[in-house]
């Protein structure tokens, strides 16, 4: 893929390639190699040449930028197999010999495995060997594999995993008992390539390991694990790299997951991308949108769409707004319309505009069938003169047309008719002032906030956000659990925007709350923010719950987000429950693996998915029963070895010696001194006791 000449793109170019993770650039490499470079892809190697310490890196990037110079120079670069065969035994022309490596002819291929295989290529310097798995990647047969299989336990991970890639491609059924060991390799790069490969025997291992690698807190771990995320089939990658994408990533990360999605574009990831992103915010929403608008150029580049960009996304706000409109009516269970009234306005002004990631965006389709802006009002006389004579839906009409200039220049206007309005009008005044006003404005709206009408209250909590969002807090967690449900999701939705932290530790504790009516409203509540914030939450939710109706609630939620890390541990949840809650948790799960066969786009059936739950959910009980085991044999010899002690010490003969080494041992322990003292003292007192009693007793025999 050529590079732009943007410094975003020659910046991820030059990282690319100083990079620590040896595959990254190997293949970045190869594909350079394979087609003509561009004269800054070039200047790029060398710079990089110059900074990468790595020997075996450094190496094949000089090979890249040696191959890159010839072809620039329109020079001709043919090695026959007769001079690769010499270049084997001259030591001195490695370089040369990379090169060959590098161009030989397909046609004479089979002619230079030979060379290569009685020259015993493994053992050549490690600098080079990732040439000659490339090579036997592409020429090799079954009887390379035992040179390959060596070189998986070679010190340098660049090689491990150019040995790796070639086994995987050559001589896969016996890879297998290479790979397991590797997964667990300390070197990510050796890791991630072992997860790859593994995932032939065991696809929920392998995207559980694939999974953890591409949620690190290290961007360079993810950068790697979205390299081989695209060797995985999409539909079992998607669902994790759309809740990454929500995540707030870097733009290095959001430009590959970008990259993988137009790569796979398909009818249903764009409502996917919509429905997350109607929860995310500000930049970090605009960035998405982006991602968004690149995935239907793509489909519209195929031919996949049949109407013009900004048509298919106002259809697809349409089929969003509807389906939440849906799920706010059955877990929130409000009204119709109430359910309309509440529904996400974040992306309300969304239009075909420039994409993430892209040099520059393509004219709009629909340009022609755009609709004409809305004027705003021109005579405000006449419109102020007549405006308490208009019913109250042309008054709020004029309201919503009302511009930032006019609102400026008609100030005190707007201030004497929010003296007098009601209702709605009220709120479409409070409405205006949210948008144009200033932070002096917010004393009026204040007074607002504990008005009886829903309608007010919520525009009040919106103005209030942007006008002063410090006092709004205050009150948006009273809010968040009011009996009017579009007042709660409003307040719920603001708070995302001014604090998600915050809504996150409020959320938590309200679905842990010992009040079933607190833990009904903040499930419903989680309906309304990024599932991200509230993933952890519900799902100790879901083990702990004892209300059969929150449960349905919880299934509802997680059935919407669905991956297969959820079905399982849900799958887990179900088979730990109480009998009398079997039954609820099994339909939530059944629920979740049926959404979840839909966005693997069927590749696995929900009963597929099941038994796979299943399975790994005794192979967890197994591990946890041995586990469980080694600790009380561990803690049954601990107890053996504890009675033999006691039993050594009160059966050992007490000697006569024992206490002349009390009497008589010196110490220096003032402690261990007194102890002494206090043993003599009773020896003594016991020896006076004993013989004033036998002075006693003689007495009275003798009547003395």
């Amino acid at each position: 893929m050529v590079i732009s000449n943007s410094e975003l793109g020659a910046k991820e170019f030059l990282s690319a390639l100083t990079g620590s993770n040896g595959t990254l650039i190997l293949d970045f490499l190869e594909e350079l190699d394979g087609r003509m470079p561009a004269r800054n892809e070039a200047e790029l190697l060398k710079k990089a040449y110059s900074e990468v310490k790595d020997p075996v890196l450094a190496f094949q990037i000089k090979k890249s930028l040696r191959l890159a110079a010839f072809k620039l120079k329109k020079t001709e670069l043919k090695v026959s197999a007769e001079g690769l065969e010499k270049l084997l035994h001259d030591p001195q022309r490695i370089d040369d010999l990379a090169l060959g490596i590098n161009t030989i002819e397909a046609a004479e291929a089979f002619l230079v495995s030979d060379y290569f295989r009685q020259a015993e290529w493994h053992n050549f310097p490690a600098p080079i060997l990732p040439n000659f798995c490339i090579f036997f990647k592409k020429y090799g047969n079954i009887s390379d594999s035992p040179a390959l299989q060596e070189l998986t336990r070679h010190p340098d991970p660049t090689v491990i995993t150019a040995a790796l890639a070639a086994l995987e491609k050559i001589d896969p059924e016996n890879l297998q008992g290479i790979i397991i060991p590797l997964l667990d390799s300390p070197k990510n790069v050796v890791k991630a390539q072992a997860i790859q490969a593994f995932y032939r025997w065991n696809r929920g291992e392998a995207l559980k390991h694939l999974v953890k690698l591409l949620f690190s807190s290290d961007e360079q771990e993810v950068i790697l694990a979205l390299h081989h995320a695209t060797f995985f089939p999409f539909p079992e990658i998607e669902s994790h790299l759309i809740r990454l994408l929500t995540m707030g990533s870097s733009a290095s990360i959001l430009m590959r997951i970008t990259q993988i999605f137009k790569a796979n574009a398909n009818l249903d990831l764009p409502f996917k991308l919509f429905w997350v992103n109607r929860t995310l915010e500000g930049q970090h929403q605009s960035l998405v949108k982006g991602v968004l608008l690149g995935v239907v150029r793509a489909l519209a580049d195929k031919k996949l769409i049949d109407c013009s960009i900004q048509d298919y996304l106002d259809q697809l706000k349409d089929k969003v707004k509807a389906e939440e409109i849906k799920l706010l009516k059955e877990t929130c269970k409000i009204t119709h319309e109430e359910a309309e009234e509440s529904v996400l306005p974040s992306l309300e002004d969304f239009e075909e505009k420039g994409s993430f990631a892209e040099a520059s965006p393509k004219p709009s389709k629909s340009a022609d069938t755009a609709k004409p802006a809305i004027t705003a009002i021109k005579t405000p006389e006449t419109n102020f003169e007549n405006y308490n004579n208009l019913p109250e839906q042309e008054k709020i009409q004029q309201l919503t047309r009302v511009n930032q200039g006019f609102f400026n220049d008609n100030k005190h206007h707007f201030g004497e008719l929010f003296a007098a309005a009601k209702g709605k009008e009220l709120a479409a005044l409070i409405t205006l002032y949210g948008k144009y006003g200033k932070a002096e404005d917010s004393e009026k709206i204040k007074k607002c906030i504990k008005n009886e009408n829903p309608d007010i209250i919520c525009a009040s909590i919106r103005a209030l956000a942007n006008l002063d969002s410090e006092f709004l807090c205050l009150y948006l967690p009273q809010f968040m659990q009011d009996k009017n449900g579009k007042i709660r999701m409003t307040a719920t939705r603001v708070f995302v925007t001014i604090d998600r932290e915050r809504i996150n530790s409020l959320l938590t504790s309200m679905i842990a709350s010992p009040n079933i009516k607190q833990r009904s409203l903040a499930v419903a509540t989680s309906m309304l923010v990024d599932f991200n914030i509230v993933r952890q939450p519900l799902v100790d939710a879901l083990s702990k719950e004892t209300s059969v109706e929150i449960i349905e609630k919880l299934g509802l939620v997680l059935a919407a987000n669905p991956d297969r890390e959820l079905l399982s541990t849900a799958y887990k949840i179900w088979k730990n429950s109480k009998t009398s809650l079997m039954e609820e948790h099994q339909k939530a799960v059944e629920s979740i693996a049926e959404k979840l066969a839909v966005s693997l786009n069927h590749i696995s059936t929900p009963q597929e998915l099941l038994k796979e739950a299943e399975s790994a959910f005794l192979e967890e009980q197994k591990a946890a029963n041995k586990i469980a085991e080694k600790q009380a044999l561990e803690k049954l010899a601990q107890s053996e070895n504890n009675e033999k002690t006691k039993k050594e010490v009160f059966e050992q003969p007490l000697e006569d010696s024992s206490i002349q080494d009390i009497l008589t041992s010196s110490s220096s322990d003032p402690k261990t001194r007194r102890a002494k003292i206090t043993v003599i003292i009773w020896l003594l007192v016991a020896v006076i006791w004993g013989g004033a009693m036998a002075m006693l007793f003689l007495r009275f025999i003798l009547g003395e």
